[in-house]
């Protein structure tokens, strides 16, 4: 795998049709982009195997946050035991995504569970750490399935099919279902092979999954390739009578990645991706500008991402490796 690799234009184009319709079919694909749906396919290996571009996929969060426990946890831990820290915590079902943070915090993580009761179990299984703070999300206005490349036009977007809008919790009952999923793309044949189910039966579960939005499905980036190589964090005061105003705002800045309300004096989480370093102080400057009961209270640059939700990424930010979230497991 090599960190210069690109993404050329149809690359591109590629990418931006799997994050609108990541389950489309190849026809579909070829039809949008104007190639041969063999091609499209193959072009799509190459990017998978390179570690550019995989298709994933993992429980809706706003359902999740709305009717179970999704949390994000600042974590403070030794110089010396942190590399173990991190890669433990990167093994475990439950935490989804884990970032090195560059001040205030050591470690920044996703995590969900069925309950507070889990969510306590969690936290406080974590070892070989100095503290911990939790922010319990409220309300998930956008996350990252919804981000996009922006590399197709009306009329390619206009030929796509996206996934339900709806979103509803995923029940216990499919659990197998995202267990199996180590590839969002994953056929109905290959899905009923893992599952222990007939063709017909996987197929079926499936289709209710993408009706419901029970499953949120995501082409995870080399962010490195995006053009947005710098992530960022910052946390926020707004009035809660405008919060959800403030919020509906921020969500249709191109920078947004992901936009929370959470407990606690600080009452919302933003997550950005950037052009550069700079950026940050210029959004934030921003950010006062257009939305001036908005208050950033705290913010911090991402060093690494080393989990982005169940994807397992190289120094260099390449998707290498799936581990399913699942919220379930009593695996610490």
């Amino acid at each position: 795998m090599q960190d210069s690799a690109e993404l050329d234009e149809t690359d591109r184009a590629l990418v931006n049709v799997l994050q609108v319709a990541p389950r489309a079919s190849w026809a579909e694909v070829g039809a949008a982009l104007s190639v041969n749906p063999v091609t499209a396919a193959r072009r799509r290996a190459r990017l998978h195997d390179s570690g550019l571009a995989r298709v994933t996929a993992y429980p809706n969060l706003a359902a999740w946050a709305r009717h179970r426990c999704l949390a994000f946890v600042e974590v403070d831990c030794d110089p010396a035991t942190r590399p173990d820290v991190v890669n433990r915590l990167a093994r475990v079902p439950r935490v989804a995504s884990v970032t090195i943070a560059s001040s205030g915090r050591d470690l920044y993580l996703t995590v969900l569970a069925p309950d507070l009761t889990e969510l306590s179990t969690t936290v406080l299984g974590l070892t070989g750490v100095r503290g911990t703070r939790t922010h319990l999300v409220t309300r998930l206005f956008t996350e990252g399935a919804t981000w996009r490349l922006d590399a197709l036009d009306s009329g390619q977007r206009a030929a796509l099919h996206p996934p339900s809008r709806a979103a509803a919790v995923l029940p216990n009952g499919d659990r197998d279902l995202l267990l199996a999923l180590s590839d969002g793309r994953l056929g109905v044949t290959e899905i009923a092979e893992r599952t222990g189910t007939s063709v017909s039966t996987a197929r079926r579960r499936l289709n209710r999954a993408l009706r419901d939005g029970t499953l949120s499905f995501r082409c995870e980036t080399a962010q490195r390739v995006t053009g947005w190589p710098v992530s960022a964090s910052f946390w926020a005061r707004v009035p809660p009578p405008e919060l959800h105003a403030v919020a509906t705002g921020l969500i249709g800045l191109p920078e947004i990645r992901m936009c929370a309300a959470v407990t606690g004096t600080d009452n919302l989480v933003l997550n950005l991706w950037l052009r550069s370093l700079a950026d940050s102080q210029r959004f934030e400057e921003q950010l006062s500008t257009r939305f001036p009961t908005l208050t950033v209270t705290d913010r911090t640059i991402e060093l690494h991402a080393v989990k982005r939700m169940g994807c397992l990424l190289t120094p260099a930010g390449h998707p290498h490796e799936f581990l399913p979230v699942d919220p379930w497991t009593d695996r610490l």
